[in-house]
């Protein structure tokens, strides 16, 4: 595996051009603050930006936590990608990420300052400071549009390369150690999220209500639901479940405490009634 690096002080916009540098190398991963990304998609890892505190953050983005630093060197291996990209802040640091996942010797150390000019690494960190605003490498809306709202907004990057014209989405975030406490994600988009795993589980027919409560140390979400006849209730609901924490921890980068789900009906289709009658 060929490991590339990326190396500028906080806010100078690395992973905002991570994307654009992982392009011009045709490099498939990218490691950003502890996060592990494959073509536009998280793979393993969690974000640094979801810690409460500096320290903790830091600590996440060197993976000093052993499950952590396990996940990502395994989901590394099953990507059997050949080339890395590693963010960091300094060369000490992305030197001590490579050597704490046991990837090969750096191939190339790409400064911030070789791919910004002067001005817009200024502005870059002049924004950070004014807003706090971090970007993640990945799109806001990794598979359906149509469903998924925003962290707090969403970049495009846009690549003019030997007449490839390519798009590609970045997310922007807030800290949770740096914004009152914790990431901004709307309520709809919570809502859509369960709306849309609703839809797609085979043992939901209506989705009656959502209600979600959201603490520092995560969320609890409430749902109501009609239920459709001929599954085995305690399995397909606890499918449900685990899909739907799934897919919010993911889509929004925040935890799920619990989902707790009240069934207020089943439905039952006549051709099953029918079938059950002439069954006896």
């Amino acid at each position: 595996m060929e490991v590339y690096a990326l190396v500028g002080p906080s806010g100078s916009g690395k992973s905002h051009r991570a994307r654009v540098v992982a392009y011009d190398y045709d490099i498939p991963l990218i490691l950003d603050d502890g996060l592990l990304i494959h073509d536009g998609k998280v793979i393993g890892g969690s974000s640094a930006k979801k810690e409460n505190s500096r320290l903790a953050a830091i600590k996440r983005a060197i993976f000093h936590y052993s499950d952590h630093l396990e996940e990502v060197k395994k989901a590394i291996r099953e990507s059997q990608a050949d080339k890395i990209l590693v963010l960091g802040t300094s060369i000490e640091m992305v030197e001590k990420i490579v050597s704490r996942l046991e990837l090969p010797e750096i191939t190339e150390m790409i400064m911030i300052e070789d791919i910004a000019s002067e001005d817009e690494i200024a502005r870059a960190i002049e924004t950070r400071a004014r807003e706090n605003k971090h970007v993640i490498p990945v799109p806001t809306i990794e598979v359906k549009s149509q469903f998924l709202g925003y962290f707090i907004d969403s970049l495009k990057v846009l690549f003019n390369r030997e007449e490839d014209d390519l798009a590609r989405e970045s997310t922007v975030v807030r800290a949770r150690f740096n914004y009152l406490g914790g990431l901004i994600v709307y309520n709809k988009v919570f809502r859509d999220v369960v709306y849309y795993i609703s839809d797609q589980a085979d043992i939901i027919s209506q989705l009656r209500n959502v209600r979600i409560s959201k603490e520092e140390d995560g969320m609890t979400i409430f749902v109501v639901v009609i239920i459709k006849y001929g599954y085995v209730i305690h399995e397909a609901l606890n499918d449900f479940k685990h899909n739907l924490a799934n897919s919010l921890e993911r889509f929004t980068g925040i935890d799920v405490k619990a989902i707790n789900v009240e069934v207020a009906g089943m439905e039952v289709d006549k051709d099953d009634l029918s079938n059950n009658s002439s069954s006896r």
